[in-house]
């Protein structure tokens, strides 16, 4: 008696996961496509580039599904399917939250999480280090009000690059970031046109 309460309610415990991850997966998707100005990005799980447990979980799927497909276990199909959509789900989204997005605005290290996301015009400081494949950069910003203006404590915000993409990213930093900083470069041109 107690296995019919459960089996049922089973299966909607695992539709119901299939449906919030379908819902997350396109949230995550919408706001990749957003994203406007998009002038440099890469990936940054751990596998190879792509995310640790949603990879794991997506092969161990994979393999179930092979397992019972071979072995002809027509009675748990549904739950195969259900749980290879739910991995299918959770791997899309967690690669493009991992992935890293620098646009003309700024930089951003989750799609998902707004708070993970830095404006140019908020960075009053940042260092450069060198990992062993990665170069690191930390930056110091602040919050900005309704006028623009910064306001609040300075924030701490970490990036690792990859080698291949170090100098791109140094370039567009050079033009977001240090002329800005040090507007020297800005002030010679405006004497030039004068």
């Amino acid at each position: 008696m107690a296995e019919m309460v459960t089996h049922p309610l089973f299966y909607w415990i695992v539709g119901l996961f299939a449906l919030a991850s379908t819902l997350l997966c396109l949230y995550s998707i919408g706001n990749a496509l957003r994203l406007r100005n998009v002038r440099l990005s890469w990936n940054a799980g751990r596998v190879l580039g792509y995310p640790l447990f949603a990879s794991l979980f997506l092969l161990s799927m994979a393999a179930i599904t092979l397992i019972s497909i071979s072995q002809q276990e027509t009675l748990v199909y549904s739950l195969v399917i259900g749980y290879s959509w739910i991995g299918i789900n959770w791997f899309v989204s967690s690669y493009l939250a991992s992935k890293k997005y620098i646009t003309d605005h700024g930089i951003v290290k989750n799609i998902n999480e707004p708070s993970q996301t830095v404006a140019w015009h908020q960075i009053v400081d940042y260092v450069h280090h060198t990992e062993s494949n990665r170069g690191g950069f930390t930056f110091f910003f602040r919050e900005t009000n309704d006028r623009g203006s910064l306001i609040g404590p300075v924030f701490r915000m970490e990036l690792s690059v990859p080698k291949e993409k170090m100098e791109p990213f140094q370039s567009i930093l050079s033009l977001k970031v240090h002329d800005k900083k040090y507007p020297h470069r800005e002030i010679r041109e405006l004497q030039n046109t004068k």
